[in-house]
């Protein structure tokens, strides 16, 4: 019986996503206000990420996107000028992420880094 690996390295064994797995390219998907007075927005990954140019320029377009709405004026009054080490992005995805997407992951988190603000991706503990 052969299996097949879900690294992506067969062009077969990835699953492909049936619609773009990050949508809204420009709009925040939520955002949370915390008690001690750090905000994370979250970005919601509804299928799996493939290695496909449109998926991996969607991530770098939502992250860039997010960066720049917490540099704005009205975002950082709304939120109430939360500390920037107490500011994440986190993306949620529950599905399979091919390679060349978490390298685009951790391109991001750097960049993020750069700007003071965290960039971790939450998974469901049960995968």
């Amino acid at each position: 019986m052969a299996t097949h690996d879900q690294s992506g390295d067969s062009a077969g064994a990835f699953p492909k996503p049936q619609w773009p797995p990050i949508q809204n390219l420009e709009s925040v998907d939520i955002t949370l206000k915390r008690n001690d007075g750090g905000v994370e927005l979250l970005i919601v990954v509804s299928q799996p990420l493939d290695d496909s140019p449109e998926t991996l320029d969607s991530i770098r377009r939502k992250v860039r996107y997010y960066l720049d709405v917490i540099d704005l004026d009205e975002f950082q009054e709304e939120m109430g000028y939360p500390p920037r080490e107490e500011t994440a992005i986190i993306i949620r995805c529950d599905f399979p992420m091919h390679p060349p997407a978490l390298e685009v992951l951790g391109a991001c988190q750097a960049e993020a880094a750069k700007r003071g603000v965290g960039l971790t991706v939450a998974r469901d503990s049960a995968e």
